[in-house]
């Protein structure tokens, strides 16, 4: 809903909120007539020699295709191996527009190393700007095309040669609407077999995100009937309809970062996406105002090789796109980070089947006091070293720990020390029995055990943990349908299990819902694996390396497995940290880190 204290000022500017949506229809497309004299000829053929372009690409074919708007024109800039992309989609007040008026400016983000994927949707009836423009589609339709549109631009990285791990979505005026629902609602994206998880960032660029407070500003000043027949022709006559297709209702769904851009016409309409962000703690969504410019300036501007607004969209997708390396390995590319200089130390995350990601602010931690080289990767089947079809094949602990192998090999490391958190310290002892004479030092970071005997009251010690309000929320998420949700909605629940003090639970959620991606797939086959082939107790008596164990008191693995590990590696040292549970950086900072870094640190 509208917030009030901002409802005057949005009146003020509301001559104009309708325009905001339809004036680049009417200037955008006259200034785009095409080549006026040989110079600008000349200089589009040196502009196409750096940029590869597909023109009228269908996006879906299915039965109810429509032959002009289910396309894409796609433009890949030559000089970048795998560059990041843009999914652009066109304004024009959800009625007008198309692709190929986005060519002048696919082109100017093409031309700084970013791919484009400018698309065409099907638009609503526009009786509001002539009564003959009756037909047409309503909400979710637009939406449900732009999910379609960015499934496929998943699906074709490789054969165009983009990174498909940073796949931007952006748009101006109502593609800047549509940019912000996909990227907020799971369940567009979910109906074409992909996750939100798989937009790197949105970049919604002067738009209406509370639509409304955008009908009710066109109620309020151009009345009932421009309201009904622009807003309610284009998302239905319920006003709880018009409400679900708010980026502004999903404000608890903070997968994606976003860059959101206003200018002088749209600032109020993104200055209600602001607070909101703020009432919700988004911690993750920027937004900058340009005041100096109205909203085709701000458009046009987007097109200029000079603009400073251009330059910060593009220094947004650079800083935030996907930036991990990749080893080729038998049937998948094994992802994996480096952070710091001086002697390696693997970082293992926890699992099975979570991507590495939420550990990348601890990788930076360790690499800068511990003054090390930090290697952090996506185990197989998780995060970006994903796997088509995983299977018993293709999964087990002997094969992850020769990846971790030909990890170190490929980086010419001689020997490695390792610290493994939770399933991390599975996984780095498992490494250990196999390549003893490989290991430097190993950190058992709230490990699990040497076999699989630390099972027997894991979930009954998390279960206790949790309130009845955290129960309550767990069987919700075992109702819910759609994946994205229900994982979000296990690990609001879960969080408060992993840590001592409850007031840190925000904390282990915000890492495992939104910094994670969790792959019950993997973690399924893994366990299966365990069970039958994991056994190290008699491997790590004759283990030569220092072992730090470090463990919480209240630890959903229980401690005495811990005491059980230290009782077995001669050359190690148990630190039980008090009143913490599985997060020791978190309950208990001072001491973990104080011991991790020194013994890292010690020759």
């Amino acid at each position: 809903m509208i917030d009030l204290t901002l409802f005057n000022s949005l009146l003020m500017f509301n001559r104009v909120v309708l325009l905001l949506f339809i004036v680049q229809f009417g200037t955008v497309y006259g200034c785009t007539a095409g080549i006026q004299n040989r110079e600008e000829l000349v200089i589009n053929q040196i502009i196409k020699n750096e940029i590869k372009e597909f023109y009228d690409i269908p996006y879906y074919t299915g039965k109810e295709a429509d032959s002009i708007k289910h396309k894409l024109n796609l433009f890949i800039p030559r000089t970048v191996d795998n560059p990041p992309i843009v999914l652009w989609i066109h304004g024009g007040a959800w009625a007008f527009g198309g692709r190929k008026f986005e060519t002048d400016l696919a082109r100017s983000f093409a031309k700084e190393g970013i791919a484009v994927a400018a698309i065409s949707y099907r638009h609503s009836p526009a009786t509001w700007k002539n009564p003959k423009w009756n037909s047409g589609v309503q909400h979710p339709e637009h939406i449900k095309d732009v999910a379609k549109a960015f499934s496929w631009v998943y699906d074709n990285a490789a054969s165009y040669g983009y990174d498909k791990h940073s796949i931007f979505v952006s748009g101006f005026s109502a593609g800047a609407h549509l940019s912000a629902l996909l990227a907020m609602d799971p369940r567009y994206l979910t109906n074409e077999g992909r996750s939100i998880r798989e937009i790197r960032a949105a970049i919604p660029i002067a738009g209406a995100y509370d639509l409304v407070a955008y009908y009710n500003s066109h109620l309020r000043y151009n009345g009932k009937g421009m309201a009904d027949s622009h807003v309610k022709g284009v998302f239905g006559n319920s006003m709880e309809g018009i409400n679900n297709a708010s980026p502004t209702k999903y404000m608890d769904n903070q997968w994606v970062p976003q860059l959101v851009i206003s200018e002088r016409e749209t600032y109020d309409y993104t200055l209600l996406y602001e607070n909101e962000a703020k009432k919700a703690d988004y911690r993750t969504m920027e937004f900058h105002h340009v005041k100096n410019r109205n909203h085709n300036g701000l458009y046009q501007d987007l097109k200029n090789n000079e603009s400073q607004n251009k330059k910060l969209i593009i220094d947004y997708i650079k800083n935030n796109r996907a930036n991990y390396r990749y080893l080729n390995r038998d049937g998948f590319k094994l992802a994996y980070k480096i952070f710091g200089n001086g002697e390696p130390v693997f970082l293992l995350n926890g699992g099975p089947g979570f991507s590495s990601h939420n550990f990348q602010s601890l990788a930076g931690k360790i690499a800068k006091e511990a003054q090390k080289q930090v290697v952090l990767f996506d185990q197989r089947g998780t995060g970006y070293s994903e796997l088509l079809t995983p299977n018993p094949s293709n999964i087990s602990l002997n094969l992850m720990v020769d990846d971790l192998e030909a990890l170190r090999e490929y980086l010419n490391f001689d020997q490695i020390s390792l610290m493994g958190q939770s399933f991390g310290g599975i996984y780095a002892m498992a490494y250990t029995a196999k390549y003893p004479e490989n290991v430097d030092k190993i950190v058992l970071s709230h490990s699990a055990g040497m076999n699989m005997e630390f099972m027997q009251d894991v979930d009954e010690r998390l279960n206790n943990s949790l309130s009845s309000q955290d129960h309550e929320l767990l069987d919700k998420s075992m109702s819910e349908n759609n994946p994205d949700i229900s994982s979000k909605l296990r690990y609001k629940a879960l969080s408060s299990g992993y840590v001592f003090n409850k007031e840190n639970k925000e904390k282990v959620y915000r890492g495992l819902a939104f910094n994670s991606k969790f792959y019950p797939e993997i973690n399924r086959l893994m366990w299966q694996d365990m069970r039958s082939n994991y056994n190290v107790v008699n491997a790590m008596k004759s283990i030569k390396s220092p072992v730090l164990i470090i463990h919480g008191d209240n630890d959903i693995v229980n401690p005495k497995h811990a005491r059980h590990t230290h009782m077995t590696i001669p050359n190690s040292k148990l630190v039980l940290l008090e009143n913490c549970v599985h997060y020791g950086w978190i309950d208990n900072p001072e001491v973990y880190f104080r011991e991790v870094l020194s013994f890292l640190k010690t020759s």
